[in-house]
């Protein structure tokens, strides 16, 4: 088998693979391909072989918060959430919180994005350079997703909300139609993401970021060990399928990290004595009536909670729920960044003791 056949298998044969099963993965790809095709011969390409054993079923084994002390666990919820969540980092750094002592941080989606920052210790030295609330609503605006979608976004937008469950069919599902979207990432994205990490290379050992096979349905998680470049494995978490394109990331065809049986990805940091989550909802039945997710898959956010309690995980949530004043949102306004920063900021300023009391 040559070393492309399964992405050539994946774009020739997509309508075969509707109803295809899955097949087991047996080629390894040397490089990280964004849509693009790439016609330099393997033989020539410097770059490191990436891991072709991405693949983590719930429950991680073993879970990478055993005897560990403090660990972060960010969630996805659009470009919304991530302005949010950094809101909240400022507010928690202008307080003397160090979110920096985590000793593991697991990054879905936006949450990839915002542990990658904390992770690389960028984030605090982006602070002295830029004013917060002037510059990065201008910064993250990059990252957003146009709101004029075309006939196969719209399809696999709608393809996430018409799902009953979270098994591998449904999650396969929602994968090809992913695959079969039309769409690009925006011009600026990476210079914008670039510009956020400060960083190309993987930035800790503590970080790892999720995403999700489209082909097979798996939960992939990424690690400092698997020679993906940081803002490649951000990208791959990022992609929701509609809004931005599946990512390819060795052999694998990757869409959201949200995209899982799991909404949290808690199991991996089972075991740890604090773990603090940063939610978009809090799990409550009426979150996609909100507009505060875009899928039906279930919501197991207090169940994986729950599930961290028995192991005697300590878990602080924290979450961001819908902008002040509002009874429905649309995540896929940008004019929630500035609003995302400001709130989390607030929100951030009046947790602070409450986190300091937890995390210190």
């Amino acid at each position: 088998m040559s070393l492309f056949s399964r992405r050539q298998f994946l774009f020739a044969t997509l309508g075969a693979v509707f109803s295809g099963p899955t097949v087991a993965k047996s080629i390894s790809s040397l490089f990280i391909h964004n849509n693009k095709k790439n016609t330099t011969p393997v033989s020539n390409q410097n770059v490191p072989v990436i891991a072709t054993n991405l693949a983590h079923p719930p429950p991680y084994t073993p879970s990478l918060g055993l005897n560990k002390d403090r660990a972060l666990l960010l969630c996805g919820g659009g470009d919304y959430m991530l302005a949010w969540t950094l809101g909240y980092f400022y507010a928690l750094h202008q307080s003397g919180v160090d979110l920096g002592k985590a000793e593991v941080i697991v990054g879905t989606s936006a949450g990839a994005i915002a542990g990658s920052a904390i992770a690389t210790g960028h984030f605090v030295h982006l602070l002295k350079e830029v004013n917060f609330f002037t510059d990065m609503p201008q910064i993250l605006m990059a990252l957003t997703s146009t709101k004029n979608l075309n006939t196969s976004q719209k399809r696999a937008l709608q393809q996430c909300l018409s799902v009953k469950d979270a098994k591998p069919l449904s999650i396969q599902a929602i994968g090809r139609a992913a695959m079969a979207t039309h769409v690009s990432l925006p011009e600026d994205y990476e210079a914008s993401l670039k510009r956020l990490l400060g960083l190309k290379n993987w930035p800790s050992d503590k970080l790892f970021v999720t995403t999700t096979d489209t082909y097979t349905g798996e939960r992939l998680v990424i690690s400092n060990a698997d020679n993906v470049p940081i803002e490649q494995a951000c990208i791959a978490s990022n992609a929701w399928p509609g809004l931005k394109p599946p990512v390819w990331i060795g052999e694998y065809s990757c869409m959201d990290g949200g995209v899982s049986e799991t909404s949290t990805h808690a199991d991996i940091l089972a075991g740890a004595k604090r773990v603090m989550i940063f939610s978009l909802t809090d799990g409550s039945p009426q979150s996609n009536e909100q507009g505060l997710r875009l899928s039906s898959l279930p919501n197991t956010l207090n169940e994986d909670i729950a599930s961290l309690a028995k192991v005697g995980s300590q878990a602080l949530l924290i979450t961001a729920g819908l902008p002040p004043g509002k009874k429905t949102v649309d995540l896929l306004d940008p004019k929630l960044i500035g609003q995302g920063l400001t709130y989390g900021y607030v929100r951030g300023i009046a947790g602070a003791d409450q986190v300091k009391q937890f995390w210190v």
